[in-house]
């Protein structure tokens, strides 16, 4: 009888099929199945054992026990129907992970369901977009301790690589793999804005044309910016049209998001940890889909331009960088935090270790964030490590002015150094907002000086 498949990848979309490849490319024998019967049809690999199913029911069959069934399916009720599926034909032992971006609450919920069947769950944070998962992505599993030993040597065989090592890695119990992705799609949308901003600043405030901001970025990504998002965004600046003109002068600037970055900002209000670059970052890309109203604005509001010298291309390179790393704390802040409300007990080190290589947010600074000392509750931006990028202060704030006094929005910057000025404020109005809360709702204040909560009759 022919040996059996070693695990089972469901659903072969973009990321699915690439996925696929990857398996089958590093000698993994995959057993594969997806409900179109298009994707099917158009899925075919060049090299490596691979067995396409007509059926779910042939397709479980064709693994070999412990089942493996990798998801790669559309994040929310599809994975509960195909979860629903799964469950009838597997068995006590066999494990279902979900490699989509799910909201970790509905892992846990779908953990907790397959515990009951004596069947494991795993949720799998996937960074690195459609080539990153043919090549080698970033793993970041969570759910089943007992599961990660079955299919560990698959998931580090497929993932990408820095310095010989996997960058993939068991996170913590029920909805940490997929809670670090969320929060890592969190940093994500915070760069990209700010990447966006630089690139915006040249471009209006210092009239800078297109080749010399490639020249500009190039140089950056020469140094402590270094970063895949740096090295794309070259690319897409270099990208012409057939008549020569650049691709970017003809997109539409109204951008979309799938659901991650508001998820971040969610969690952030609830934990309470401030992470005004990633919610300024998702508001941005909602306010960009006011297309016809910002252009009657540009009719009809006021704009007094106010005399702030620009600063130069080093000076903003600068900026940027500062901005960056505060990008980076405050998602490394959200993540201690809701493993310390969890008990996960998540190894913050380890996990910038994995995301070195293959996700989306790679970049060089995180060879200094991997040696911070973590510890509960501590931001990254009050470490020693940090203390080397103070310096930068002083651009990020002279840019941040510079576009403010030119009519340029640039929220990213300007929540960057709010953050940072939050972070230095030994005293913050507070005293006055919990006065006037007592003065009109008597909701009570605490005092410097006395222990206990007190109100006063402010009417006296």
């Amino acid at each position: 009888m022919e040996r059996k498949c070693e695990i089972g990848l469901l659903g072969l979309g973009v990321m699915g099929s690439s996925l696929a490849k990857n398996m089958i490319r590093n000698g993994v024998k995959t057993a594969l199945y997806s409900v179109s019967e298009r994707e099917r049809n158009l899925f075919s690999a060049q090299k490596g054992q691979y067995h396409m199913f007509p059926e779910l029911s042939k397709f479980i069959m064709g693994l070999e026990k412990p089942r493996r069934v990798f998801m790669m399916i559309t994040a929310g009720e599809p994975v509960d129907i195909i979860l629903d599926q799964l469950l009838s034909l597997m068995e006590a032992g066999d494990i279902i992970m979900d490699g989509g971006n799910s909201y970790y609450k509905d892992t846990e919920r779908r953990c907790r369901i397959c515990r009951e069947r004596n069947i494991h769950y795993m949720g799998i944070g996937v960074s690195g977009g459609e080539k990153g998962a043919l090549k080698g992505p970033c793993i970041m599993a969570g759910g089943s301790s007992e599961a990660w030993n079955e299919v560990k040597d698959i998931l580090e065989t497929i993932a990408a690589k820095q310095d010989g090592m996997p960058c993939c890695g068991y996170i913590a119990s029920g909805g940490a793999g997929h809670y670090v992705k969320m929060v890592h799609n969190g940093i994500e949308y915070a760069l990209l804005e700010l990447i966006a901003e630089a690139y915006q600043y040249l471009r209006v405030v210092k009239n800078t044309d297109i080749e010399e901001i490639c020249r500009i970025f190039k140089k950056w990504n020469e140094g402590s910016l270094n970063s895949y998002l740096m090295e794309i965004s070259i690319r897409v600046l270099e990208k012409k049209e057939k008549d020569g003109t650049f691709l970017i002068d003809h997109i539409l600037d109204v951008a979309e998001q799938k659901g991650t970055g508001k998820w971040t900002v969610t969690e952030s209000v609830e934990r309470g940890v401030y992470t005004p670059s990633i919610y300024e970052a998702q508001a941005a890309r909602i306010f960009s889909g006011k297309k016809e109203e910002r252009e009657k604005g540009k009719r009809k509001l006021v704009f007094h331009s106010l005399a702030f010298p620009e600063v130069t291309p080093d000076e903003l390179g600068k900026a940027l960088l500062m901005a960056c790393v505060i990008a980076y704390s405050q998602g490394f802040e959200l993540i201690s935090k809701t493993s310390a409300d969890e008990k996960w007990g998540i190894d913050l080190s380890s996990l910038v270790a994995i995301w070195k290589n293959g996700c989306i947010i790679r970049s060089r600074l995180l060879n200094e964030i991997e040696k911070v000392e973590y510890s509960e509750n501590r931001a990254l931006i009050l470490s020693e490590i940090f203390e080397q990028y103070g310096d930068l202060e002083g651009s990020l704030r002279k840019m941040t002015v510079s576009a403010v006094a030119h009519g340029l929005p640039v929220p990213g910057f300007t929540s960057s150094l709010n953050y940072y000025d939050y972070y230095r404020s030994e005293r913050m109005p507070m005293n006055f907002i919990q006065a006037l809360r007592d003065c009109f709702g008597s909701h009570t204040y605490m005092r410097e000086d006395k222990e206990g909560c007190f109100h006063t009759d402010w009417e006296q």
